[in-house]
């Protein structure tokens, strides 16, 4: 029998969901648990600690390195219901990476908080023992550079230079990768040159580690080539140098000079399915907008992606940006893949994204743009047949005490209960739920995050700790499936696969 594409896309759609799944889990199976947790007691005894770590792994070209996180500055605290009331425990954080934090007597669920990077995080849930484990590209004694340090690039070999080539520099075993260093040249390449001369970028400027030959790190410089399939256009690795023995001091001048050589090629025929996505535009927030040239597919590498995820910044191998991103599609595209560990070729992962923007306005104030959409991060495997399409779409019907959340609502209550429905297709392993603040500046709408929660349930009650008499506020709600990964006891775990819809809600005033 024969399959229409269509169909294709379906079967696949359900394939890639199943695979994310957690073993026996399902939404069906998810249903019952606010309930579960309502009638069964966790500790009735007394109060009883959360006791919690956080390390930091380093990938490194000679295997994984790791140290405990200092959280002695770190804040802790746990929400907690008790007789009907958010009760706010605070916990305390010690430099050997672990934290503790203390839970009201009788407590079923919590809000565990922390604050490592400005904003409020919290994991909506039970864990007994939860991490803030993160992995990073590199050397974990890597060392920024603190005054200008120039280098001085010169490549030979390239591809003749098209209009829309780029390149990239790469030194895995510091985690530093520089994109587009063309672009800061004061020459930049012209079209059908085949060389790059004494060209500098102030590698301070880049946000990169130092390149330490002593501590082996080596550096490699890639060419992603213009080429054509049918009327698209697309990047691809092609070409590639290392360059022997460079290594950096913090504020000195150093020159970098490549060799440039072929990349074996691989060919990967793609469908992508433009109706599908544009779907989830009426799913969005009020009056969303496409983005144009926004929607994109990526190929990128890193090594043990298949375990860690898209957990740094990734070399491109093949960048795509669909000519109309509302039609399907038919691309078939060659790359290559010149990254390895110990003669084992790094992970490839495909990125998706397909952005919308949805106006938000404070008053008489000119609106902002609030970002919604589909976003993916899938290991080559779960592209079905080559078939880009969502996996997953937006919440449905987000209340927020009972009110409905699609136009907005005044006098919410200072601690609201959030509900909503799963998304109508894919399945959540968890929920994202950013409460967004809007304020005027200078006559014009800004929104700034207050808190960030992730739970598992279709329910979130905001502590009232984040709500201001007076102010307005909305929510960037997302759908996850996160395949085996649980944000709620592994606050900054990732892996593969991710796919995500946001949408974002009416604007709401306590």
């Amino acid at each position: 029998m024969k399959i229409s594409m269509r169909m294709r896309v379906e079967i696949c759609a359900l394939a890639a969901a199943s695979a994310c799944a957690a073993p026996g889990d399902s939404e069906q199976a998810r249903e019952p648990v606010a309930s579960q947790r309502e009638t069964v007691a966790l500790d009735r005894r007394g109060p009883f600690t959360i006791h919690g770590t956080a390390t930091l792994h380093g990938v490194t070209s000679t295997g994984i390195e790791s140290n405990p996180i200092d959280l002695s500055a770190a804040p802790f605290a746990v929400y907690s219901l008790s007789h009907g009331e958010l009760v706010r425990e605070v916990g305390v954080g010690l430099a050997d990476g672990t934290f503790t934090v203390p839970v009201t007597t009788g407590a079923r669920t919590w809000e565990l908080e922390t604050n490592l990077f400005g904003t409020p995080n919290l994991a909506v849930g039970d864990a007994r023992e939860p991490d803030l484990d993160r992995t990073v590209l590199g050397r974990l004694d890597a060392t920024q550079p603190t005054a200008e340090t120039d280098v001085s690039i010169s490549a030979t070999g390239l591809a003749a230079w098209q209009f829309a080539d780029t390149t990239q520099i790469m030194s895995a075993n510091n985690g530093a990768v520089v994109f587009s260093p063309e672009f800061q040249f004061a020459t930049p390449p012209a079209i059908g040159d085949t060389a790059i001369t004494a060209q500098t970028i102030d590698w301070a400027a880049q946000g990169v580690p130092l390149v330490e030959a002593a501590k082996g790190d080596t550096v490699v410089m890639s060419q992603l080539v213009t080429r054509t399939s049918g009327t698209e256009v697309y990047n691809a690795v092609a070409r590639i140098g290392a360059a022997d023995g460079f290594t950096q001091r913090d504020g000195v001048a150093a020159t970098l000079n490549v060799v440039m050589s072929p990349v074996p090629q691989k060919s990967l025929a793609l469908h992508w399915e433009g109706p599908r996505f544009e779907a989830l535009r009426a799913e969005a927030g009020a009056s969303a907008v496409d983005l144009a040239g926004a929607p994109l597919f990526f190929i990128d590498a890193l090594p043990d992606a298949e375990r860690f995820g898209f957990y740094a910044n990734a070399p491109d191998l093949m960048g795509y940006f669909p000519s109309d991103s509302t039609a399907n599609l038919a691309v078939t595209v060659e790359y290559g893949n010149p990254y390895s560990t110990r003669g084992r070729p790094w992970d490839e992962f495909a990125i998706i994204n397909y952005p919308f923007a949805v106006p938000v306005q404070l008053g008489a104030a000119a609106p902002r743009n609030e970002f919604a959409g589909y976003h993916a991060n899938l290991s080559l495997s779960q592209l079905c047949d080559g078939i880009i399409a969502p996996l997953i779409s937006p919440v449905r019907n987000v209340r927020i005490a009972g009110r409905d959340l699609g136009v907005a609502q005044s006098g919410v209550g200072p601690s609201p209960t959030v509900r909503w429905d799963a998304p109508r297709l894919g399945r959540a392993t968890q929920y994202f739920v950013s409460l967004k603040q809007l304020t005027e500046v200078s006559a014009r709408t800004v929104s700034t995050v207050v808190a960030s929660f992730v739970t598992r349930d279709r329910s979130l009650q905001i502590p009232s700790t984040f709500l201001v008499p007076g102010g307005t506020y909305l929510l960037s709600m997302t759908a996850v499936n996160f395949g085996t990964v649980d944000r709620t006891t592994s606050l900054f775990g990732d892996g593969l696969p991710f796919a995500s819809a946001r949408s974002i809600t009416a604007t709401f005033t306590p």
